[in-house]
């Protein structure tokens, strides 16, 4: 189950709290079963992950995108820790050190899944904080991202997003000048 240099744990996490769209129909997209999930894995050339997902994974799945949600809708880094740890715990993550490094196994409830992306985001916190942790500021949208530019300016999940919201944003101030 290794993830190519291409999609980190990081990036799983995101693409599971991005299974709820609300700009999509159906917006939760893993309501029913995995399909969206497994397709998802396989584009990202994670195959052999996606053929591991087993449709009574759901509701864990589900559970663990609601946890992971919390954390980058906290307020503040101490909040994300408290609720990292106690799912951290709950996921039975153990990190262990092999020849490429730190590695996350995990024991718990749907096996070392929600383990590695747990510690991605506990990762994350740890080394840089929520505040790079966001949820798209362009309404209805609730996508989530990592900010990665400089200055830590990043708004929104994609750029579609950002050209509504400067679209909106252009016609209120038009609205406002007749």
């Amino acid at each position: 189950m290794a993830v190519t240099d291409a999609v980190s744990d990081l990036d799983l996490a995101v693409l599971l709290l991005n299974s709820v769209d609300l700009l999509e129909e159906p917006a939760d997209r893993m309501s029913d079963d995995l399909g969206w999930w497994r397709r998802a894995l396989a584009r990202n050339g994670l195959h052999e992950l996606a053929a591991a997902q087993r449709d009574e994974d759901l509701p864990m799945l589900q559970a663990l995108r609601g946890t992971i949600r919390t954390v980058f809708e906290s307020a503040d880094d101490e909040q994300a820790r408290a609720v990292l740890n106690a799912a951290l715990l709950e996921a039975g993550a153990v990190v262990h050190v092999g020849p490429q490094g730190l590695g996350v196994i995990g024991t718990g409830p749907g096996g070392d899944l929600p383990a590695r992306l747990l510690t991605a985001v506990a990762t994350h916190v740890a080394e840089r904080g929520v505040a790079r942790l966001g949820i798209c500021a362009s309404d209805p949208c609730r996508c989530a991202y990592v900010d990665q530019t400089r200055g830590g300016t990043r708004r929104y999940c994609c750029t579609l997003c950002n050209d509504r919201a400067a679209a909106r944003a252009y016609r209120r101030r038009q609205r406002g000048l007749s």
